[in-house]
């Protein structure tokens, strides 16, 4: 589908606008000066001996309180005699009046002048509910229009609240046979269902699935325009009176039924629940007047509801419609029903737990405390549990479960910037992945240099991000934050001593993202800083080992070079295979056991099976969350070494089966690398703790010494035969001796079977500088 036909209707121009914005207000006042000038009384007379009489009241207390019956006889209308009303033939019936003159059955002759406020019904229905939908309708087309006229959908929107208003704001001149209210309500009544159905076509080509009407509808705007013929007939001729509403309301029924069939069938056939929530949002209201009014009508003559009170339910619709396509992005809300409905679920079971307790009690509640009490529990308990999901996501980055997507989609896009040895590179699968899932299209890296205090021009940027982004939040940006500012997003990726990279996103205030793609976009931020500072350390070597092949012969350091790369594509794949086999896996069993939970039939166990997934989810996220600060540790980077060591102690000890004693000394090192060399040197020896030792006792003590610092590791678990470990290349023994070694450190192992693991460890910092051996 072209942008150009996007949703319909987008060839709307400004221009345009201002046109239907003047007649919109021209007709409103004008058919509400109708309704309000006449009252709507719905008197229904019949022929009798050249009199008409009095067959049916629609305000029957009214006409009891002005002594008004059935049989009466009705000699004048507004001071005209009833003889002289050319309609009253061929529609028999009084539908307004300010002042009727009739005689009772024993001479007596009444002359009522008739008021809005005598009827209150008539005059909420024809005239204050009308007014109020009219002008919420108006100040709702004028704030689509001028601070979302970017959403490529809002001309369509627009036309459609104004088009249903005008609908109903005309009900009441209609129904007193205005000639301009009859066509306004006609007219647009029908129109409404044909943009209806536009819209459903193109919803259809939104979801990719098949259309099953006919591809051009745009013949169908034609019916409108013979709706209105008819009513010029009609006014031309009033014999036509009672075939030409015939005929539009059996028009409007095919139509709705033809719609409501429609989405009906691709519900069934595809099970979108995009096609459930649009049937409930936007067919439904239209079923009262549908069944009580429109049917009833055509088939018998007699409307089980009257129009007024089945057309409230259409009000439902604009509304459902700006829900719909504005609630975040178009049609993103199979997350918010998600969620609600689960709360909606725990809320009502506790609510008559609660209620239920409290009825047990001592004391005598009526009913209306009751229902208070109830209705008390119920929103406290919805509003309790909204408050706690953004207490989670702030403080625990926790999220309620979603259906595992962004967790596949951004194992994806870590594979790809994996694969990548340059930065550039990584950075261009970055904003293209990041544009991609957002379905958005200004996405830029942007450079900003902290000295010049001016963005470096890239090919990766979009100048007109950068002149409207703040630049003292850029400044002030630290790791995994994101910020919104106006209409850009801002996020941290990377930084060194003089420039930081940052993330802009241009959302032009169409849309707010959503809290499980800040954390995906956090995470996936997060990794890719990670990516960009082991290939600068990469880079970094290749360039002093360049430096060194000056001064030697070419082909001595070939073997180290490779070794190198190899090193690297082991960490990569070691990340990949963690992904793969954990967190992978546990969505993909999540993935699964939603696809079984939905064609899940016995609702006694579908609950419970929801409780267990979310579970498993909330699981599933900590681990996520755990495996990114193992490779980006914050706390080391914001706290300081001695503070991460004690959270990663804590951590493990909350973890662990065995009993964990440690002492850490604070240290002072010059060398900020050692800090990080410590980290993972710990993280290492926990895991393998954790994983191996099924020790009862793990103790770990770091020492500082002159210049340095001595880390000593025991515990009393299976240990391990030291032949077997040498011969074996254990990654995690090899990976400790290599980082020591590599500041000139000692690496001390002593272990046998059934007897435990020692290790100790002791680097001194070099003051030496450009000494290339320690990389050896």
């Amino acid at each position: 589908m072209s942008k150009k036909s996007f949703l319909g209707l987008n060839t709307i121009k400004s221009k345009l606008f201002w046109v239907i914005i003047p007649l919109y207000i021209i007709l409103g006042f004008y058919v509400l000066f109708i309704s309000y000038a006449t009252p709507f009384l719905s008197i229904e007379l019949k022929e009798r001996n050249g009199q008409w009489e009095i067959e049916k009241l629609a305000y029957k207390d009214w006409a009891e309180k002005e002594q008004i019956s059935i049989g009466d006889i009705v000699l004048s209308i507004n001071e005209t005699k009833i003889s002289n009303i050319p309609y009253i033939q061929y529609d028999p019936s009084i539908r307004g009046a300010n002042r009727i003159s009739i005689q009772k059955s024993n001479g007596q002759i009444l002359n009522i002048n008739v008021h809005h406020l005598d009827i209150p019904r008539q005059f909420y229905m024809q005239v204050i509910f009308p007014s109020i939908y009219y002008l919420i309708a108006f100040c709702i087309t004028l704030y689509l229009y001028f601070w979302k006229r970017n959403i490529k959908h809002i001309n369509f929107l627009i036309v459609f609240i104004l088009t249903v208003s005008l609908a109903y704001i005309s009900s009441g001149a209609s129904a007193q046979m205005n000639s301009i209210g009859l066509i306004v309500n006609s007219s647009c009544l029908l129109l409404c269902l044909i943009l209806l159905l536009h819209f459903s076509k193109n919803y259809f080509m939104l979801l990719k699935i098949k259309w099953p009407f006919i591809d051009n509808i745009n013949y169908l705007y034609t019916i409108p325009i013979f709706s209105i013929t008819l009513r010029l007939i009609r006014l031309a001729q009033p014999k036509f009176a009672s075939i030409d509403s015939l005929i539009i309301l059996s028009i409007f029924l095919i139509i709705l039924a033809l719609i409501l069939w429609i989405l009906i069938y691709g519900y069934l056939k595809y099970r979108l629940i995009q096609l459930k929530i649009l049937i409930i949002g936007l067919v439904l209201p239209f079923l009262p007047f549908l069944l009580l009014f429109v049917l009833p009508e055509v088939l018998f003559k007699q409307p089980i509801l009257s129009a007024d009170i089945c057309a409230l339910f259409l009000l439902l619709i604009p509304f459902n419609f700006i829900f719909m396509q504005l609630a975040e992005r178009l049609f993103d809300i199979t997350y918010y029903v998600t969620r609600f409905r689960y709360y909606l679920t725990i809320s009502i079971f506790f609510t008559l737990w609660l209620l239920t307790g409290l009825n047990v009690l001592p004391g005598n509640l009526i009913v209306k405390e009751i229902l208070l009490n109830f209705l008390f529990i119920f929103l406290s308990i919805i509003v309790f549990l909204y408050i706690k999901s953004k207490i989670d996501y702030y403080k625990r980055k926790v999220l309620f479960p979603t259906n595992g997507d962004y967790i596949h989609k951004l194992y994806a896009i870590i594979e790809k910037i994996g694969k990548s040895h340059k930065i550039d590179d990584m950075l261009n699968i970055l904003i293209t992945e990041i544009a991609l899932h957002l379905e958005l299209t200004d996405v830029s890296i942007s450079t900003y240099d902290l000295q010049k205090k001016q963005f470096i021009l890239t090919k990766n940027s979009i100048s007109s991000l950068e002149k409207s982004t703040d630049v003292s939040i850029i400044i002030k940006l630290k790791p995994g934050e994101i910020v919104k500012k106006d209409h850009v997003y801002i996020a941290y990726v990377n930084e060194d001593a003089t420039l930081k990279r940052v993330l802009l996103i241009g959302h032009r205030n169409t849309i707010r993202l959503k809290e499980e793609e800040l954390l995906w976009l956090e995470l996936l931020l997060s990794y890719t800083n990670s990516f960009i500072e082991n290939t600068k350390v990469i880079e970094e070597l290749l360039k002093e080992l360049k430096q060194v092949q000056k001064s030697e012969r070419k082909n001595e350091l070939t073997w180290f070079k490779k070794l190198l790369w190899l090193r690297i594509d082991e960490e990569k794949f070691l990340i990949a295979q963690e992904l793969h086999d954990d967190i992978l896996q546990d969505y993909l069993h999540i993935a699964r056991q939603v696809e079984l939970l939905i064609h899940e039939k016995n609702s006694t166990t579908i609950q419970s099976k929801q409780i267990a997934l979310h579970k498993q989810m909330v699981c599933s996220i900590e681990v996520l969350r755990s495996y990114c600060e193992t490779l980006k540790p914050p706390f080391l980077c914001k706290m300081g070494l001695y503070i991460a060591l004690e959270q990663l102690v804590h951590s493990t000890s909350e973890r662990a089966k065995f009993k964990l004693i440690s002492t850490l000394d604070r240290l002072y090192l010059e060398d900020e690398k050692l800090n990080l060399v410590i980290y993972r040197l710990f993280q290492e020896l926990l895991n393998n703790a954790l994983k191996h030792s099924q020790a009862t006792t793990v103790s770990i003590l770091l020492k500082e010494l002159n210049n340095g610092f001595e880390l000593i590791y025991s515990d009393d678990g299976v240990g391990c035969d030291m032949h077997q470990i040498l011969q074996s290349n254990s990654l995690g023994i090899q990976g400790m001796q290599e980082r020591v070694e590599a500041f000139n450190g000692q690496f001390i192992i002593d272990s046998h079977l059934n007897k435990g693991m020692h290790i100790r460890i002791i680097i001194i910092e070099r003051s030496e500088t450009n000494d290339y051996s320690t990389y050896s």
